[in-house]
């Protein structure tokens, strides 16, 4: 009976350890996101603890996912900004405004093939 509890035990500790993992994020997204928050003690933290391969792979830009949040914000605000400039309704998404976008010469935004 001790046995069995025992084994239980530490296989639901090791589910919880490898819970964890699978959900931790990237040494370089832990620089970024303490960088971001102006925490620059917890930044030289990780940096610290990075191996020379988490190093190269940041300056890469690997390891980084970038936050959905931020280009949803920043495309808000061009759609609004536009809005404010002209007086009237805008393009409602990225493509419609590429295409209202005046080039020089007269020439056109194609697609390329």
């Amino acid at each position: 009976m001790k046995m069995r509890l025992a084994i239980s035990m530490v296989i639901g500790l090791m589910a919880i350890a490898a819970s964890g993992c699978w959900h931790s994020k990237s040494p370089q997204q832990q620089y970024t996101e303490a960088l971001m928050r102006g925490n620059s003690m917890q930044a030289s933290q990780v940096w610290l603890n990075m191996s020379q391969e988490d190093r190269m792979k940041f300056s890469r830009g690997e390891g980084i996912k970038p936050d959905d949040t931020a280009a949803k914000d920043a495309q808000q605000q061009i759609m609004n900004h536009y809005k404010d400039e002209t007086g009237e309704e805008g393009p409602s998404n990225a493509e419609e405004m590429e295409q209202q976008m005046p080039t020089p010469l007269g020439a056109s935004l194609r697609p390329l093939p």
